[in-house]
């Protein structure tokens, strides 16, 4: 019941989860504005002038970018879109050429059979993201309209968040409100860094990967990179749908660059794993890999695309609500 409820109101959640986003993301700026005339010996500036500079700084971030970034994309994306026709009668080309050349093999049935399916399992599970992707992305710009209040709310959930977490935890009787605290606390302190951990793994994926398509000379470095960026939201699976696209266009320019791009993907997700995630992530989330394709699996079931970037951080809130309640249980 409360599923079909969600479904039946995205409209209203999704600018709510885009506004509380938003709030996490600018808050340390927030912060940084108000307490920047005592440096001075002055009294600090109004939340409310701080958040409106805030958002002036994220306006100048966002032209920036549009200079630098989104502009060039948009002409590479709009050459992508004009080759795509192209582009998949060459990796149908290419499917087929595989799959006969399996055929002429003298393999064992079973195995032969198992390659067939296998390569038929890969182009209709491209073609399935490839339609979930743009769903997501043309379903997100139909809801432009709404999208408008997200400004509205962020300003006021940065302005108003401490008084409102205060009303809410004094709607309660007085022997839940220190433990509510630290609930609210520890939520807002696992999503901020979720969240801003997550954006600079993604962004530094994202340049990664532009640079290494870039350097191995394979069409389409913009395109691929700010995918890269995207899937890199989805844990687990999302570098691997990142990647199909780049190795599909580098086969078909030479199946030896190919093999290069493997490299290269397997390269920089060792870089991650290894390196990028453990520094910038550390303990922030702190769940099993068994529960995070769990929860994965459910959100995509659920909401799709969205579902599958929203599963992790939804879980990992929803394991702190639960270990509060227990240590609570337990205390009485």
């Amino acid at each position: 019941m409360i599923v079909w409820l969600l479904t039946k109101v995205t409209s209203i959640y999704l600018p709510v989860i885009l506004a509380l986003i938003l709030s996490f993301l600018l808050n340390s700026v927030v912060d940084c504005f108000v307490s920047l005339p005592k440096r001075w010996g002055k009294r600090q500036m109004p939340r409310s002038i701080a958040v409106l500079l805030s958002f002036v700084v994220a306006i100048f971030a966002i032209v920036l970018a549009a200079l630098f970034i989104v502009f060039p994309f948009i002409q590479e994306f709009d050459k992508f879109v004009i080759d795509l026709p192209g582009l998949v009668r060459r990796i149908q080309f290419l499917l087929v050429v595989i799959e006969q050349q399996a055929t002429a093999m003298e393999l064992p049935d079973n195995v032969r059979d198992l390659l067939n399916q296998g390569i038929a399992n890969m182009a209709s599970f491209s073609v399935e993201m490839a339609k979930r992707i743009l769903n997501a992305v043309f379903g997100f710009a139909s809801q432009a309209v709404e999208l408008v209040v997200v400004p509205v709310l962020t300003y006021y959930l940065l302005k108003d968040w401490r008084s409102l977490q205060s009303g809410l935890i004094n709607a309660f009787s007085v022997q839940y409100r220190q433990q509510l605290q630290n609930v609210t606390n520890e939520m807002g302190n696992v999503i901020s860094g979720y969240i801003r951990g997550q954006i600079v793994i993604s962004i530094i994926m994202g340049i990664l990967v532009f640079s290494g398509m870039y350097l191995l000379g394979v069409d389409y470095p913009l395109v691929l990179g700010l995918l890269a960026t995207l899937t890199e939201t989805i844990p687990i699976v999302g570098p691997i749908i990142g990647a199909i696209p780049a190795i599909l266009l580098a086969y078909i320019a030479a199946p030896a660059l190919a093999v290069k791009v493997i490299i290269f993907y397997i390269l920089i997700q060792q870089i991650e794993n290894h390196l990028i995630v453990p520094n910038i992530m550390g303990h922030t989330i702190d769940l099993h890999p068994i529960l995070v394709v769990v929860s994965l699996l459910i959100g995509g079931h659920i909401y799709g695309v969205v579902g599958m970037m929203l599963a992790v951080p939804v879980t990992a809130l929803l394991r702190v609500i639960i270990r509060h309640l227990w240590y609570y249980g337990e205390s009485r």
